[in-house]
C-alpha cells in the first residue's frame, strides 16, 4: 500500500505575511504622497499670496500700522517696546488698525483679546476700544478744511483719502496754482479706503490738511474764482511753476508785455528882460 506524503511549500506559508507587508508599504506611500501634496499645495498658496502682496506693494500706496513684536495675551499692557511698525498696502490696512501717529492713545491700555505676533493691532483689541477722533489725527498746528468739488474736481471719483493734490484757481481768463502737495484726509464722509481699495461713488466734498494760512488762501480763492484739484504722485516733491497761464497762451497768441510809458513833464520857458 502506497502512502501519500503532502509536501508544504515554504512560499505558501509566507504569502499572508507578504501581503500584510505590501499593504503597509502601500499605505505608507499613500500617506507620504498625501503629506507631500498638502505641503506643495501650501507652498503654492503661500507663493501666490506673496506674489499678489508684492504686486500690491508696487501699485498701491503704503500705510504704516502697529504690530506686536511677540505673541501677547489678554490682560497685558500695550507698551512701545513690544510693538513694531509695518508697511502694508492701503487696501489691506484694516480700518480700525492702530497707526504710529495714534499709538500714544493706545499705549498703556490693556488687551481685551489675545493677539499673535505680526498681526495688526486694532482698537477693538484694547479695553478702551476707541479709535481717536478725526480731529485727533491732525498734526499739531494743522487744520482740516473741507472744499466742495464737482465730478471734474474729484477726478471722476478716483480721488482717495491719503492721496496728494495740487489746487489751481481760475480767475479772469487765467489759471494759476495756489497750493501744492496737499494731503487728502477724506472724500465725502470716507476717511480710509474700503478693503477692495476701490472708489465707492460720487462725493461732493474733499477734506484736506492745511495750515491756518493756507486755509485763508483757499477760502479767499473760492470766493473769487473756481478751484480745480489735480492728483499728484506722493513721491513727486518738485515744485510747479507759479506763473499764471492765460487764454492768449492757450490760443498760441504772443504774450502781451505792457511797457510803462514815462510821462513827459511840462516844459517851462522862462524869459528874461528885453534889451
Amino acid at each position: 500500500m502506497n502512502e501519500t506524503i503532502d509536501i508544504i511549500e515554504p512560499e505558501a506559508e509566507s504569502r499572508p505575511g507578504r501581503r500584510s507587508a505590501r499593504h503597509f508599504i502601500l499605505l505608507g506611500m499613500a500617506l507620504l504622497l498625501g503629506a507631500g501634496g498638502v505641503f506643495l499645495a501650501q507652498k503654492f498658496i503661500d507663493a501666490k499670496i506673496d506674489y499678489y502682496r508684492r504686486q500690491a506693494e508696487k501699485t498701491e500706496p503704503m500705510v504704516q500700522v502697529v504690530v506686536p513684536a511677540r505673541d501677547m495675551v489678554r490682560g497685558e499692557v500695550v507698551t512701545l517696546k513690544d510693538m513694531l511698525k509695518r508697511d502694508v498696502p492701503t487696501s489691506f490696512a484694516h480700518i480700525n488698525a492702530v497707526t504710529p501717529r495714534d499709538f500714544d492713545r493706545a499705549a498703556g491700555q490693556r488687551l481685551s483679546f489675545d493677539i499673535a505676533r505680526g498681526k495688526p493691532l486694532l482698537w477693538a483689541h484694547l479695553e478702551g476700544g476707541r479709535a481717536p477722533t478725526f480731529s485727533g489725527k491732525l498734526e499739531e498746528g494743522k487744520r482740516a478744511l473741507t472744499v466742495p468739488v464737482d465730478e471734474i474736481n474729484s477726478i471722476s471719483g478716483f480721488l482717495q483719502p491719503t492721496d496728494n493734490i495740487d489746487l489751481f484757481m481760475t480767475y479772469q481768463k487765467q489759471v494759476m496754482p495756489i497750493v501744492q502737495n496737499l494731503h487728502v484726509l477724506a472724500t465725502g464722509s470716507r476717511t480710509m479706503r474700503d478693503k477692495s481699495g476701490q472708489a465707492t461713488g460720487v462725493y461732493q466734498t474733499i477734506t484736506v490738511e492745511v495750515t491756518p494760512e493756507i486755509a485763508k488762501k483757499i477760502t479767499l480763492a473760492r470766493s473769487v474764482g473756481k478751484i480745480t484739484a489735480t492728483l499728484r504722485n506722493p513721491q513727486d516733491q518738485d515744485p510747479i511753476s507759479k506763473r499764471p497761464y492765460t487764454v492768449r497762451e492757450l490760443l498760441n497768441r504772443p504774450r502781451v508785455v505792457r511797457r510803462q510809458v514815462k510821462k513827459r513833464g511840462i516844459e517851462y520857458i522862462i524869459g528874461g528882460a528885453g534889451a
